[in-house]
């Protein structure tokens, strides 16, 4: 098998594995309880959200702990904009159009709800600029938001020149960090946004854990709390901590920080790896997204004339497992928004491109089976009627 959808999610690590194993065998108290064995649960949840917040620079007292990113995104963007239009702050937001589906739709929300979005398109060369933001922020205006880096191009948004210029102007800012934390190296402590998330499963931990950090930035401007219940997660997101999770997402972030800049090393090889490959046996692609500010991890290729749907079935065929964008449209395969903004003017690639991420077990073996796949897809060696018979 041939794993290169890292962007969607990541294999959980073994030693992950064994400290959730041992927290579900030993440490099953509640840790909400006053005996012994639940405050000894208490206890190992205090110890992981300092080590959390140690490893990503910011305070114990900012870390709350939610089910994902797409709860994070949620609670932080709707809570942030509910708050500021209750206190006559105003009711417009500056966005981009290249976010994560737990942004957007988010924002298409809040719009039927009185709320005034801006989308931000990527220029003409790819960039999302500071300067875009400031031209349509208006004295309406009461947060921006922007991602760290996009999941289906890996394009690098400017999110520490975006913090000091939100703050400049007392806005809120909200950055989905979830394709940046673990494999960027990032002082989180000099970024200043009001809100940030991320993901356990995008960094070789459990899925169904992740994060919101949250600073406070104005007296009254506050988290609102997501959940009503015990009073948990400081009163903000009551309900049972799933504290064995919780210990293996910090454990897998300890992990990939502590191998993190050889990890990002053996990325940048792997890219351009890559494309030696592809170049190498005349295979035409051109790469999507911002050209000059990306990540080495997320490669996303368009192949005019050759359909992305039938190429992944055909892969899939092949024990080769990619994705054509974004894992978080509920299995579903439709055109890419991300690439209609980056490319208004040229349909074709909406459907013809392929994303290959790669993880920290990804190799040099891995490449040449994918290559090689392409290679029998392009001499029909893969036959699509055998494909659909084998999944009817």
């Amino acid at each position: 098998m041939v794993y290169l959808d890292n962007a969607a999610t990541t294999a959980v690590r073994p030693e992950v594995l064994k400290v959730i194993h041992d927290s579900l065998l030993n440490d099953y108290g509640n840790p909400s309880s006053t005996y012994r064995i639940g405050k000894k649960v208490r206890h190992s949840m205090i110890q992981a959200r300092k080590q959390l917040a140690e490893l990503l620079n910011v305070a114990e007292s900012e870390v709350y702990f939610t089910s994902g990113a797409t709860e994070a995104n949620n609670w932080a963007i709707r809570s942030q904009a509910e708050k500021s239009k209750e206190l006559g702050q105003g009711n417009h937001i500056v966005t981009t159009a290249i976010e994560h589906p737990s942004v957007t739709n988010v924002t298409k929300y809040l719009e039927t709800q009185g709320f005034e979005v801006t989308y931000i398109q990527p220029n003409e060369r790819g960039e999302i600029t500071v300067q875009q933001f400031i031209d349509v922020t208006t004295n309406q205006t009461i947060g921006w938001i922007a991602m760290a880096v996009n999941n289906e191009v890996g394009s690098i948004l400017p999110i520490f020149e975006l913090g000091e210029e939100a703050n400049e102007r007392n806005l809120w800012f909200h950055v989905d960090s979830v394709q940046a934390v673990g494999p960027m190296a990032y002082d989180y402590s000099q970024l200043k946004c009001t809100t940030f998330v991320g993901s356990a499963h995008k960094f070789n931990g459990p899925k169904g854990i992740g994060f919101l950090i949250y600073r406070s930035f104005q007296e009254h401007n506050h988290l609102g709390p997501l959940l009503y219940g015990g009073g948990q997660e400081n009163k903000m997101r009551s309900g049972t901590e799933n504290v064995p999770y919780i210990l293996g997402m910090v454990k897998a972030l300890e992990l990939t920080f502590a191998e993190q800049e050889e990890t990002f090393n053996k990325y940048e090889k792997l890219h351009h790896y890559l494309l030696d490959a592809l170049n190498e046996l005349d295979i035409e692609f051109e790469i999507n997204g911002d050209m000059n500010n990306r990540v080495p991890y997320i490669n996303n290729l368009w192949f005019n004339g050759n359909i992305a749907s039938q190429m992944l079935i055909k892969m899939d065929l092949d024990d080769v497992y990619i994705s054509a964008g974004s894992a978080c449209s509920a299995g579903s395969l439709t055109e890419s928004d991300i690439l209609k903004a980056y490319y208004p003017d040229q349909p074709e690639r909406w459907s013809q491109s392929l994303r290959i991420s790669f993880g920290y077990q990804t190799t040099r073996e891995d490449i040449d089976q994918f290559i090689q796949s392409l290679k029998k897809i392009s001499e029909g060696k893969i036959d699509l009627w055998h494909s659909k018979k084998l999944q009817n």
